[in-house]
């Protein structure tokens, strides 16, 4: 009997180190995209179409895509805020910088938040830029209660 027992000891043993085995390899699988290289939080205030923020520096480290999200969003003048069509730019020496994309952001009104994933980008600096505000590119200036870049 005691052989038994030892047995059933060790299948149980040989399940938890498989569980826990299992675990392990989810979690380092899931681990590389839940966590940017990098990020940074501000806010904005007055800013007309055109405006630029900070360049960050994206070493392309790891898998996370570059995502920048506006909550609170509210204009200083004129109609209430509907919309902010949002470019990120990545530098270039010498030669003209490169458009990434443009996302319009909605969502961020009365209090919400907007999201804007551009995914995985290479390795570079790069900033975004306010293209339209209310689907004008000029004469509207907003704010950005928080500001939160991701890459």
């Amino acid at each position: 009997m005691p052989s038994i027992t030892s047995s059933n000891s060790g299948r149980k043993a040989r399940r938890i180190a498989t569980v826990l085995g299992v675990s392990a390899a989810v979690s380092l699988a899931i681990a590389p995209s839940a966590f940017a290289e990098g990020s940074f939080s501000s806010s904005i205030s007055g800013a007309a179409t055109g405006f630029n923020s900070r360049w960050w520096d994206d070493k392309n480290q790891d898998s996370a895509g570059t995502v920048i999200k506006f909550t609170g969003c509210t204009t200083t003048s004129g109609p209430a805020f509907k919309s902010v069509k949002v470019q990120l730019t990545r530098y270039r020496p010498v030669i003209s910088d490169v458009n990434e994309g443009q996302k319009t952001f909605t969502a961020c009104a009365s209090g919400g938040t907007s999201t804007g994933n551009w995914g995985r980008k290479q390795a570079a600096e790069y900033r975004f830029a306010l293209m339209e505000i209310n689907g004008n590119v000029s004469g509207h200036w907003m704010n950005v209660r928080t500001v939160g870049v991701s890459y």
